[in-house]
Parts: C-alpha cells; sequence; structure tokens
C-alpha cells in the first residue's frame, strides 16, 4: 500500500474551493435548538489534552445553544479507567449522558445494550449525506453491523517520532527514509555507538487498549482472532513474529525495559533516538522539547513491506433513556466533529481531523507544523481498533499487556509470551 496520499485524498484534505462548496457545516445545527433548558455530562480521558479542547468547544457551541448546558466530569487517565467508570455508572444509574470512549471500548456497550442508537437522527440529517463535510472513512468507525453508535471526534494513529539532532550527531543518513524496522535498527545502533547512555528506540508497547501492539501485528499480516471470531489468532505465526520484533529491541541493547512514563520522559530530554508512541502525543511533545529538532515520520512497514494501522482514539457514545436529552448530546458531538470543533482538537493535540471544512481552516496551521502531516499520510492504511466479544474487554488487555511486559523484561521468550497471552484470552472470550 501506498506510503503517501492519493491525490484525491491529498485534495479531499487539503482542497479549497470545490470542497467549500458543500452544505454549511453548522445548518443542521441550526436548525435544532433546544426549546427548554436541557443539561448533560461529558466523560472524557486525558486531562491535560481534552480539557482545554472540550471547554473551548463548549464555549463555541454554547454561542448557538445557550439553553444546552454541559458539565465537564474529572477526566480519567485512560480509555480503560474511563470504561470503569462508565460501566459502573451503569449499573448505579449515573453514568455519564455523553463519554468519550476508546473506540476499541464501544463493542462491549453495544453488546450490554447501552449505547444510544442514533441513527434516528443522522438519517434525516444533511451532516451525513453524499455532499457532507465530515470523512466517511472517519464516521464509519462507529457504525456496528449498519447502525450507527457514536460519533467519532479525534482519531489517532501510531507514528514514530525521531530526535533529528541526535541521529545527525549519530551519522545517521537523514536523506533517506526509515521504511522499516531494519532501516531503524541500524539507525539505532550508530545512537548507542555515539552514546551508550541513549536508547536507540523506545516503543510504548504499553499503550491502552494493546493498541501499540496490533499495529505491529497487523503490518506483519496477522490478526487478532479469525473471520468467525472462534478462536484468537494473534499467537500465530505473524503474532510471534511481531513479537519477535518487540523483543529483538531489547536483546540487541537498543530499548531498555522501562515504562511508558520513563520512555516519554526520556524522549523529551532528548536521550532517545526513535520513540513509537500516538500522533495524539505530538502537542505535548512539540511544547515540552527544548534544544533539539524532532520529527516524525510514519509507523515502519513489518518484515513483508505491509503498512496496516488500527486507528486510535474516542468517539462520543450516548448513554440515556430520555430522547430530547441524547438528541442535545447528539448536536453536541456532531458540532465537536464538525468545522469547528476538529480545528480546535488538531491544533491542540495531533489527533486526527474529521471534517474536510476543519482541514481547510487548519491549512495555515498543517504548512506551519509539518509534524502534523504524518498521520494524514497513514489515513489509507487504517482501519478499525479491535475489540473481542464479549464483556472481559478489561481483562483481556490486562492480559496480553502483562505477557508483552514480560517479554520485554526477558522472563519468557516471545514465542513463550504471546502463545501464553493467547491461551488466556481464549478462555476469556468463551467466558
Amino acid at each position: 500500500m501506498s506510503n503517501t496520499i492519493s491525490r484525491r485524498k491529498a485534495l479531499q484534505l487539503f482542497g479549497g474551493a470545490a470542497l467549500a462548496a458543500g452544505l454549511p457545516a453548522l445548518s443542521a445545527s441550526r436548525a435544532w435548538a433546544a426549546d427548554e433548558e436541557v443539561e448533560f455530562t461529558i466523560a472524557h480521558t486525558y486531562g491535560k489534552i481534552f480539557r482545554p479542547i472540550h471547554t473551548k468547544i463548549i464555549k463555541e457551541f454554547n454561542k448557538i445553544h445557550p439553553n444546552v448546558h454541559i458539565r465537564l466530569e474529572a477526566p480519567m487517565s485512560d480509555y480503560e479507567e474511563l470504561t470503569q467508570r462508565t460501566l459502573a455508572g451503569i449499573s448505579q444509574g449515573n453514568a455519564p449522558v455523553l463519554s468519550f470512549q476508546g473506540v476499541n471500548q464501544f463493542r462491549q456497550y453495544i453488546e450490554l445494550g447501552a449505547a444510544y442508537d442514533i441513527t434516528p437522527f443522522t438519517k434525516d440529517d444533511p451532516r451525513w449525506g453524499a455532499a457532507s463535510d465530515y470523512y466517511p472513512e472517519m464516521m464509519r468507525l462507529c457504525n456496528f453491523n449498519g447502525v450507527q453508535y457514536g460519533v467519532p471526534f479525534a482519531i489517532s494513529t501510531p507514528i514514530m517520532y525521531a530526535n533529528h539532532t541526535l541521529l545527525e550527531k549519530a551519522g545517521v543518513d537523514l536523506s533517506k527514509p526509515f521504511r522499516n524496522w531494519k532501516d531503524v535498527i541500524e539507525a539505532a545502533k550508530k545512537v548507542r555507538a555515539y552514546d551508550p547512555k541513549c536508547m536507540g528506540i523506545y516503543v510504548d508497547y504499553q499503550a491502552t487498549g494493546n493498541w501499540i501492539w496490533q499495529a505491529f501485528l497487523y503490518c506483519e499480516g496477522g490478526t487478532m482472532m479469525d473471520a468467525e471470531e472462534k478462536r484468537v489468532t494473534f499467537a500465530d505465526e505473524p503474532g510471534i513474529r511481531a513479537a519477535q520484533q518487540l523483543r529483538e529491541f531489547v536483546d540487541l541493547g537498543l530499548m531498555a525495559d522501562a515504562t511508558a512514563l520513563q520512555g516519554q520522559q526520556s524522549f523529551i530530554s532528548g536521550r532517545v533516538g526513535f520513540y513509537v508512541a500516538s500522533t495524539s502525543w505530538l502537542k505535548g511533545v512539540q511544547d515540552k522539547i527544548k534544544g533539539f529538532d524532532v520529527r516524525t515520520h510514519l509507523f515502519p512497514e513489518g518484515s513483508g513491506g505491509l503498512r496496516r494501522l488500527p486507528c486510535g482514539g474516542n468517539g462520543a457514545m450516548i448513554i440515556t433513556k430520555d430522547p430530547k436529552v441524547a438528541r442535545a448530546a447528539y448536536e453536541y458531538a456532531m458540532f465537536a466533529s464538525g468545522p469547528v470543533g476538529t480545528a480546535i482538537q488538531v491544533a491542540g493535540s495531533g489527533y486526527m481531523p474529521m471534517n474536510s471544512k476543519g482541514t481547510e481552516r487548519l491549512k495555515p496551521f498543517y504548512d506551519e507544523n509539518p509534524n502534523f502531516k504524518t498521520s494524514l499520510a497513514q489515513i489509507p492504511t487504517i482501519f478499525r481498533w479491535y475489540a473481542f466479544p464479549g464483556t472481559n474487554t478489561l481483562k483481556i488487555i490486562d492480559v496480553i499487556k502483562n505477557d508483552l511486559q514480560a517479554i520485554v523484561s526477558k522472563r519468557v521468550t516471545a514465542e513463550e509470551g504471546i502463545k501464553a497471552a493467547a491461551a488466556q484470552v481464549q478462555k476469556l472470550v468463551k467466558a
């Protein structure tokens, strides 16, 4: 698959007057108005990223809908914690009305019957029509079996950050792309030779929802389960190769057995050549880094030249039995992913835009911040972040995370660790 955006995609993402001729993005929102006071809560993750973003979006939304009162709950640390809070709220009757869940968490709410079906809202909404400014490949991420259960808000891809200042000092040729892991490893070895106190690479392999692990797996041509979802397949041959690739970084002395926070801090301090993590971290990186040149690169191809990436990030899911409240929450979700909201969200994070008009607003921003374009270039390679069937999602995530850590810490071999994880997950899927 091509590493670059097609001409058609480039026009869609960065186009001008032709795209601007679409239906006004706010027309449906302006047509709807709360005829009485409506109040609802919003739950979200990653307070440093999303708190200021939602605060700004709510302010703009209330200029159009002053009768809608929105209260932000205390932010959760990650999607797993948000899920725990939301599931507890469902059982106790105090779940947040609008919950910005990880894309991989939607499935369990749908199977529980808790996620609000917004299809009745979308079917007559011109923002979902053929002339829509919302990217259809994004909006499909919250569509399950033809039913729309949410509105994608902040979608990300895993990317590779590189300390170009350190790499240049280490004698790495920066004129060539780092196409695959072999290229990355050769450059990382030079970093270690130049300064043994530095890590050549750090991979955020424990990222929420086993997300980075899935990227390694899919780039090797693997899957999490078979097509019938009867058998766990991530420990098949492609999964073993993916696990061995992660372990190789450690065996070669290029990556330390460090926590995600330690890896982040090491990169920010200039002591890591390559850092593999979410594009959502980009705004924070550029704000914190001083004294060296950081650049972003495509997620490297697998051993067979494949790049296939699960999209991370979150979408707005509604939990309520009140249609009026649901409609108000839907309008906020659409506004947040619309031209105004998407421009605020991208500039404040590093996540991808949901709306072409929002992308138009961001053209000067992208021109001044080329690092933000890397994730856009990976759009042709993305698909939905996998979620296992059943209600043991959180347990499964922990099982895989623990066995990956055992691999990185050398307590088990790559093959032993990934096979142990698959065996445990198989039991949890059937439980």
